[in-house]
């Protein structure tokens, strides 16, 4: 909820009255709850999509009107760089988002869930295109297309043992690497950033194949 404010008194996104953490665990409880809603309906649809933007404009416009069907304080926008980041609702102008949310195919042709240029976990650790930079939570969804989930998560972690073990301009250690997360989403990791502030990221997973 919106603190009252007086006719000529600017908001201030101080000013609102919903603690960040209770906000981030609801969240994460609606995500975690509609995502497996999502799967299914693509599932039933026999879609062809298959290119990471396709399904994440569905993603958004589905989410985007679950989020409203059920009054909740967030909405979802579209943003460069980051695909989706979540802001208080209703509308405060100058609010800063409260959580981001970035997508990647899992699929044995792409290779940027973990690092790269598009990179999902590297971004964040570099900031990129401010990549949540104020922010100490996220949450990467994962599309996926080959495989299944047991085989996803070793290839991930193989892949950031790989960069541990090499010499890069950004640290790379053990807290890098996925570890299940049963309350509140398929895995969760932590990052160092280019700027010293460590970020909690969630791991939703989908299967799409």
């Amino acid at each position: 909820m919106i603190s009252k404010q007086g006719h000529n008194r600017p908001t201030s996104v101080k000013e609102f009255s919903i603690p960040e953490d209770y906000t981030v665990q609801r969240i994460l409880v609606f995500v975690k709850n509609t995502l497996p809603k999502f799967e299914t309906i693509i599932k039933q649809s026999k879609s062809s999509l298959y290119k990471e933007d396709d399904i994440s404009k569905e993603l958004f416009r589905y989410l985007g009107d679950i989020a409203r069907e059920e009054n909740l304080l967030f909405q979802f926008n579209e943003k460069k760089g980051v695909d989706f980041t979540v802001y208080v609702h209703p509308f405060q102008f100058g609010a800063q988002p409260l959580f981001m949310i970035e997508a990647k195919r899992l699929c044995k042709t792409s290779y940027d869930y973990v690092s790269g240029r598009n990179g999902g976990i590297e971004r964040i650790k570099r900031e990129q295109d401010d990549f949540g930079k104020h922010l100490n939570n996220g949450a990467i969804v994962g599309y996926i297309q080959d495989e299944n989930q047991i085989y996803w998560e070793r290839k991930i972690n193989r892949w950031i043992d790989d960069l541990i073990s090499r010499e890069t301009d950004i640290v790379w250690d053990l807290k890098d690497k996925i570890v299940p997360n049963t309350p509140n989403s398929t895995y969760k990791s932590e990052h160092s950033r280019i700027s010293k502030q460590k970020i909690e990221i969630h791991h939703f997973w989908i299967n799409l194949n």
